[in-house]
């Protein structure tokens, strides 16, 4: 089949084309794959996802090239097209912009860190709504926040970006990036003094037009680094949104912007002392019901408000002193369940974690003397499997 002609490639501003279907295939429940003899859509491709769009009012679902075929994957009728039909197309052009952006970004991103830190690219993804980079060296704080700032700069310039197919005889002078070894027709996306990448994608004709490149998170990642960040309108709409919520917690805490940290620093001290009073509270109350149960009592299982771990283990000591049975203290974990605490002094505290997970699906374990776990389940539900031995 012949290749597609890429129109993206030397038209990425364009919206709106026309083209000749030269194959039909139906894909199965209700989708037809159609390949144009042109087109603006790009597939996905090169770690990007593909354009979105209508061609004839009908929503393209998907886009994905093979050998230099490119395949439009749509809902509709079999019958609804049919091959040498003229169509015309209409690509997305919100999602293309953001995509545009994005991957422009990307590359000064992937130049800075080759230049000046001679870390590489090695893997890319640009989803509908993230970008990770994955790069081979390790940054610290201060070089990540200098990365981010260059990267901005380089936006301010408004530096041209040139992106155009190369002869093999002009490629043998020209350095540039790029993960594998390419055997077609190279397309080099050249920025000046920033970067020269061989890539297929679609780009901004300058650097302003990306607005504003933020990294939201990097994190070590296969000895190297993987950022996370956002350009342009994704940027944008990120930024807002945070602004959005810094501005609610401000009005909930009754403190300006600037004085945020300082009162959530100030909560989470209370938070703790609050929580501390309430351990102590449960564990006095905890000593009293223990000195109330009979001594009679085979087992002795007990239910409590959130305990520290080395109150709850004693705790449970301390029944096995006067108690043959299951001797257990379930401590709330405040999302329904319970840590627990179990020993068993006349047999195996295995045997009580084995019938807890057949019955209650627990997680946990431990030796003979003594076990300890987490169980989603009611004290009703609990105490009726723990009953056993009075039955």
């Amino acid at each position: 089949m012949i290749q597609t002609i890429k129109l993206y490639d030397d038209k990425p501003y364009d919206r709106e084309f026309t083209a000749k279907i030269i194959n039909i295939a139906e894909a199965g429940e209700g989708f037809l794959d159609i390949v144009l003899d042109r087109t603006l859509f790009f597939p996905e491709e090169g770690g990007q996802t593909c354009d979105n769009g209508y061609i004839c009012d009908l929503k393209v679902a998907h886009v994905s090239i093979d050998d230099g075929v490119i395949t439009h994957r749509i809902q509709c009728a079999a019958t609804a097209l049919s091959e040498g039909e003229e169509v015309q197309g209409r690509i997305d052009w919100e999602h293309r912009f953001s995509n545009m952006q994005n991957h422009s970004a990307e590359h000064i991103l992937s130049g800075l860190l080759h230049n000046i830190w001679g870390s590489e690219n090695v893997g890319f993804h640009l989803s509908d709504n993230i970008v990770t980079l994955d790069t081979s060296k390790e940054l610290e704080a201060d070089e990540i926040k200098r990365l981010e700032k260059s990267a901005n700069k380089v936006i301010y310039d408004n530096i041209p970006v040139d992106c155009r197919y190369y002869e093999p005889s002009e490629l043998s002078a020209i350095e540039y990036r790029s993960k594998k070894e390419l055997k077609e027709d190279v397309r080099l996306v050249t920025i000046p003094g920033v970067d020269v990448c061989a890539c297929c994608a679609p780009h901004v004709s300058r650097t302003g037009e990306i607005g504003i490149i933020k990294i939201i998170k990097a994190i070590r990642y296969k000895g190297g680094m993987r950022f996370t960040f956002l350009a342009g309108c994704r940027a944008y709409d990120h930024i807002t949104a945070l602004q959005d919520m810094t501005d609610n917690v401000s009005h909930l805490l009754s403190v300006s912007s600037d004085k945020l940290d300082e009162a959530v620093s100030r909560l989470m001290k209370e938070n703790e002392e609050y929580k501390i009073k309430l351990k102590n509270a449960a564990a006095a109350k905890l000593g009293q019901e223990i000195k109330a149960l009979s001594k009679d009592s085979r087992n002795a299982v007990l239910f409590t408000d959130p305990i520290d771990n080395i109150v709850q283990r004693n705790a449970v000591n301390d029944l096995a002193r006067s108690h043959s049975g299951v001797c257990a203290v379930f401590s709330s974990d405040g999302a329904g369940g319970y840590n627990y605490i179990i020993s068993y002094p006349e047999g195996d505290a295995r045997d009580i974690a084995k019938l807890m997970k057949e019955k209650l699906t627990s997680k946990g374990g431990g030796s003979k003397d003594m076990i300890q776990g987490n169980v989603k389940a009611s004290e009703e539900e609990i105490r009726r499997v723990l009953d056993f031995q009075n039955e």
